[in-house]
């Protein structure tokens, strides 16, 4: 009876508890749905609050770019500008040398005036090109730079003449030099181009040397231009209608050389120190944009392959003639070979006379380790033989015979042997050349 009783308390106890325990789950649960409710509604909120950053260009301070722009303002971000050169001249181009002498026209498009007035009044006083697209020069002794000289499609406005006489004022250009710049130039526009600005530079340029395949290298000589600005107001690309160009025949460029054509490729480059606020909830460093123009020069390789590796080339020929020696004029096979392999190692040190130290395996390394390793070749092909043909002394008499060698007895027979080094020669180094 006792037991009944407490197992009766016993049970009472353990239903309380689990009542307990369910309302506490229900609890806590509860808190957790309401406060995901609320997370959720937040996450909405915030969603729908975002703005394309179009539209936040249009506010002025504190977003960036801090001009105030009107659904009437023509001006739309990012600004278009559109660049093509026209390359005069190379000079100083010489494998032994880091740098070179580039003389060009750089030309900027853009679909806007100098200048331009607000809706709200304000006028934007900066807007010539230069100080949004800027080349990226070594200033040396060898830089000149003339201009920039602007056109335009129609005759500028009287804000704009306003500006040249501003700038005569300033002594930054001569009165000579304004009629250059109300240049009604119709054919040099297109689309909506409104503005030109051309620039002649001459200036030192750095190169560093590409010559994992030389002597059939191509050289990129490259020219970059940055925006001064973050790349959600600048935009570079180049022209779309004036491709850029090179002369056919340039005075200077070194003989052996040739310019095949001309590409380009954009790099992006982050601000650190420069934050600037996009959105209301994003701030970021400004980003600018680097246009890469790449003027690729190829060499004419094939007349230099046969001035630096002629002598190779030859070495190992007279080591292919020890085949042609019969076999018991010993003697004279050994003396082919080691001329052979001397005249191989003599022209390796010419071409490495000739080509800087670089540390990549080029087409060059190839083709001078495949005359050494060839020479080498012959040299064991030749030991195999004399191998196979001993002289002996019967009876106080030298006589010669064969003996059996198991293994390369194709090798064995000198004629095979001269056809077959000439034609793995040949395959392997086109391999080299195509490679």
């Amino acid at each position: 009876m006792f037991v009944i009783i407490i197992m009766k308390s016993f049970n009472s106890h353990i239903k309380n508890l689990l009542v307990v325990l369910f309302c506490l789950f229900l609890s806590i649960n509860d808190n957790y749905a309401q406060n995901d409710d609320i997370q959720i509604k937040k996450d909405s909120i915030t969603k729908s609050d975002q703005k394309p950053l179009r539209y936040y260009q249009r506010f002025g301070p504190p977003y960036y770019p801090d001009i105030n722009l009107t659904d009437k303002d023509s001006l739309e971000w990012p600004l278009e500008f559109e660049i093509a050169l026209t390359f005069k001249d190379i000079k100083d181009l010489d494998v032994k040398n880091n740098s070179f002498i580039a003389d060009y026209i750089f030309e900027i498009y853009s679909d806007y005036d100098l200048e331009y007035t607000t809706e709200n009044g304000e006028v934007l006083e900066y807007f010539h090109h230069p100080d949004w697209i800027q080349a990226f020069l070594k200033i040396t002794e060898e830089t000149q730079i003339d201009g920039p000289y602007y056109s335009f499609r129609s005759v500028p406005s009287k804000v704009s003449e306003q500006m040249l006489e501003d700038l005569i004022a300033a002594e930054r250009i001569t009165p000579g030099d304004f009629e250059n710049y109300l240049t009604n130039d119709e054919i040099s526009f297109y689309d909506k181009k409104f503005s030109k600005s051309s620039v002649a530079i001459v200036n030192e340029f750095d190169h560093n040397w590409d010559l994992s395949d030389y002597p059939f290298d191509t050289q990129k000589l490259l020219f970059e231009f940055q925006t001064t600005y973050d790349t959600s107001v600048v935009v570079l690309n180049p022209s779309t209608k004036f491709i850029s160009s090179f002369e056919k025949k340039m005075r200077n460029l070194t003989a052996g050389y040739q310019i095949r054509d001309v590409t380009y490729r954009s790099e992006y480059k982050s601000v650190p120190s420069d934050v600037i606020r996009i959105t209301p909830t994003l701030a970021r460093p400004q980003v600018t944009q680097s246009l890469i123009v790449e003027l690729n020069v190829e060499r004419n390789g094939l007349v230099l392959f046969f001035k630096i590796f002629t002598g190779g080339i030859l070495s190992y020929f007279i080591s292919c003639m020890v085949f042609l020696i019969p076999l018991k004029e010993l003697e004279s096979r050994i003396n082919l070979a080691v001329g052979g392999i001397f005249g191989a190692i003599g022209s390796s040190a010419f071409v490495y006379e000739v080509l800087p130290v670089v540390n990549v395996f080029n087409k060059a390394d190839a083709i001078n380790n495949l005359i050494i390793g060839m020479v080498v070749f012959n040299i064991l092909i030749l030991l195999l033989q004399q191998g196979t043909f001993k002289r002996v002394n019967l009876d106080g008499k030298y006589m010669y015979q064969n003996v059996e060698v198991k293994y390369f007895k194709r090798l064995q027979d000198s004629e095979f042997a001269f056809f077959y080094s000439i034609f793995a020669f040949f395959v392997i180094l086109l391999a080299i050349l195509l490679w």
